[in-house]
């Protein structure tokens, strides 16, 4: 068993890997607190100094799926041009899209395959006040607009609208089965249609 003098956030860290290749291999309905302890190799009592409940890890577990997705996307934007709207949106957009392709199955295990009463404000929730990963794309929308570079009347309203698109494109490739495909010729076509569809929303006659 792991030693007490381990960092504390290493230690829920760990809670939280074990967790994660539990619901993984099981799905969310065969995760255990004591699978989670044995597996993290820590004492049952340890897992109650980090979370109340098994409920409280699994919401841990899908916060960290869209913070680690969120971070990755700013970090990744903040290379870009500060007025490169457009690029910023396109960005998003893609890099969202590959994400999801490249992690969907936590993605659906942690979001998909459990009631929605359970995970308010994620998974398909575009809601950008309940969900980190739809605010960071009305943020681009709104700033965007401010800005002239986008004409849109609600950028609010666009955002939720862009996000739902975002995920109806990548629920689609899955669907095919074209996420498992290295360089799948479908999945560049359909990233590169979306990409056009949002020049054409946020900036009418972008491509005509």
């Amino acid at each position: 068993m792991r030693p007490r003098t381990e960092a504390p956030e290493r230690r829920r860290g760990d809670l939280l890997d074990a967790a994660q290749q539990i619901v993984l291999g099981k799905g969310i309905a065969g995760l255990t607190v004591d699978e989670v302890t044995n597996r993290a190799d820590v004492a049952k009592g340890t897992f109650y100094l980090y979370f109340r409940s098994k409920e409280q890890l699994i919401g841990a577990l899908r916060q960290r799926f869209v913070d680690d997705l969120t971070t990755r996307q700013h970090r990744e934007l903040d290379a870009l041009a500060a007025n490169d709207w457009m690029g910023r949106l396109l960005h998003w957009m893609e890099s969202s899209i590959r994400g999801y392709l490249a992690q969907t199955d936590l993605h659906d295990a942690l979001f998909l395959h459990t009631s929605p009463a359970d995970h308010p404000g994620h998974g398909h929730l575009a809601d950008p006040t309940t969900n980190r990963h739809a605010a960071a794309l009305a943020e681009i929308l709104d700033a965007g607009t401010t800005a002239g570079t986008f004409a849109l009347a609600n950028p609010r309203a666009a955002a939720v609208l862009l996000y739902n698109t975002m995920h109806g494109t990548a629920d689609y490739l899955v669907e095919q089965g074209n996420h498992r495909k290295t360089g799948s010729a479908n999945v560049d076509d359909m990233i590169t249609e979306t990409l056009n569809l949002c020049r054409r929303y946020v900036r009418p006659g972008e491509l005509s």
